[in-house]
This record gives C-alpha cells, structure tokens and sequence, in this order.
C-alpha cells in the first residue's frame, strides 16, 4: 500500500463584498482568499477496500459528511480512483472561517491526484472541487486569488508574501446564513475596496491592504455575536496593525506589521476567552511533506 502526507492549509478573506442575491438562494460575492500556514495534516494511504476516514484533534465527523471523504469518494465515482483510508489530524479551528473542510477536501482531491499518478489537470480538479464547495475550487492551488460568483470564479493574483498575522478564534460557531440575513447587499463601498485591494496586491504594495480591508458579513455577525467585536477589541488593543473578519466568521484577522510584531501581539492576547493562532501568508494549499510504501 502506497500512502503519502499533506499539509493542508487554512484560508482567510481579505476583504469579502456582497454583491447580490442569486435566484438559486446563494449570494454573488466579490472576495479575495489567501492561503496561510495554519494548516491539518492528512495521511492518504491505498489501495484500501473502501475509502474511510480517521480523525484526531478537533472534532469533526468521520461519516459520509466529511469533506475529505466525501473528496476520495468524488474521485472514485468519477475518475475511476482507488479507495483510501484517510487519517485527519484536525488543527484548523471547525466553523471559524477558515475553510478548514475546503482545504482538508481539496487536498484529498491534490494527494490522490499524486498518489496514484492519475494526472488530472488542476482544471480539473477545480470542476470536481465545485461539487464539494464553493471555495474548494480556490484551495485546490491556494496562494493569492479574487473570488467571485459564489467564489468560485477564480482570478490568480500575484501572490502576497510574508505578510503575517494573528488569528482570534472566538468559542462559537457561526453560520454563513448568520452574516447574508443582514448584509447591506449593493448598499456598501467595499466592492471598490475589493478592486483597489487587487491593484495593490498586483503592484506588490500589500503593506498598504490595511486600509481598504472590508467584509460585509461583519456588521451582521457582530450584531448577533458579541464575541466577535470583542476579538476585534482585543486586537486593536494588542497593536494589530489592521482588522477584519474572515468569510463568515468568527475568526477575526490582525494584520502585523513583521512576525516579531504578530508573536507579540498574539502573547497579550494569550490569556483572553479566545484561540489564537500566528499565520504567514503560503503560495500553495497544500504540500506534500512524506511519501512511503508500507
């Protein structure tokens, strides 16, 4: 049985516009994703009888609602993959905005991918992703890209490089439907501030991403969570450079000026009712850190 390992990394939203309501109940949304170094690590090993799943860590469910399991069996039904025994060790917080399922699916979809030498394309593996979730497409290659659609509609943009940050993770879970009941659709700035975050992003000045940072879920979230404009407190108090929600929340983003200044922030945070985490932005979702034979 051949197996492998692969990191697969968090995302976060610099900066999320919502732009309308679609007829099939999803919203358009303009977004920029951004892969970061906070990441699961998955063990894919096959041949096996039949795809399954293991899971340490965080808890999340090993049955047919696992996105990684649910990405082996996508590939099975529709490339003809072997089937693959998963062994997840969850380190991405659960229902934070991070995309922490995405990443874990699309990194099923990249290590089987290698494992067996099927040689799909990453075309292809972005179309597979979509029947997964919106922003799995995204985190099939990961680094630097606009979202649009339902995330999906992928624009590459140059990657952003050691940009560093500090992640506060609230104790709840939030739902995206939370944050789109009352978002103010069509009645904001931030798809402008989108634009301009992309031009400065391809003109390498994300130092300046600070003061165009926007996420219309925010005011939404906050309203019904007060955890979260807690986390936004306890970061502009900490000296957090820059701040925003990721996706749908509840994480909440410090942008820091150097890794000296987000390991120093994140230590007067430390006491606090909330996770943190220190994150660099990475060029890739997911790598391959081990290959073997067993």
């Amino acid at each position: 049985m051949k197996w492998l390992r692969v990191e697969a990394n968090a995302k976060v939203n610099l900066g999320l516009a919502v732009v309308a309501r679609r007829p099939d109940g999803y919203h358009e949304i303009d977004t920029i994703f951004q892969t970061v170094s906070l990441c699961d690590s998955l063990r894919i090993a096959g041949p096996a009888e039949t795809s399954s799943v293991v899971v340490s860590g965080r808890a999340v469910p090993d049955d047919e609602t696992n996105l990684a399991l649910r990405a082996a069996r996508v590939l099975e039904e529709h490339e003809a993959a072997p089937p693959v025994a998963i062994e997840l060790e969850k380190r991405i917080p659960v229902a934070a905005g991070l995309g922490g399922g995405s990443s874990d699916a699309a990194a099923v979809l990249n290590g089987v991918n290698q494992l067996f030498g099927l040689e799909l394309p990453a075309p292809r593996l972005e179309e597979l992703a979509l029947s997964l979730g919106s922003d799995v497409p995204f985190l099939v290659r990961g680094g630097t890209a606009r979202g649009r659609g339902r995330g999906e509609r992928l624009t590459r943009l140059r990657d952003i490089t050691d940009l560093w940050m500090v992640l506060a993770v609230p104790p709840l879970a939030v739902s995206a439907s939370q944050g789109y009941a009352t978002a103010r659709i069509g009645l904001t700035e931030s798809e402008r501030l989108i634009r301009l975050s992309c031009s400065a992003i391809q003109e390498e000045r994300a130092e300046g991403l600070g003061s165009l940072l926007c996420n219309d879920l925010e005011a939404g979230v906050v309203l019904c969570c007060p955890e979260v404009a807690a986390a936004r407190a306890a970061l502009r108090e900490a000296g957090a450079a820059a701040i925003v929600m990721s996706g749908s929340g509840p994480t909440v983003i410090g942008l820091t000026r150097s890794e000296e200044d987000a390991r120093s922030t994140a230590s007067q945070l430390s006491r606090r009712d909330v996770q943190i985490h220190v994150a660099c932005t990475t060029p890739a979702a997911s790598r391959v850190t081990e290959t073997g034979v067993t």
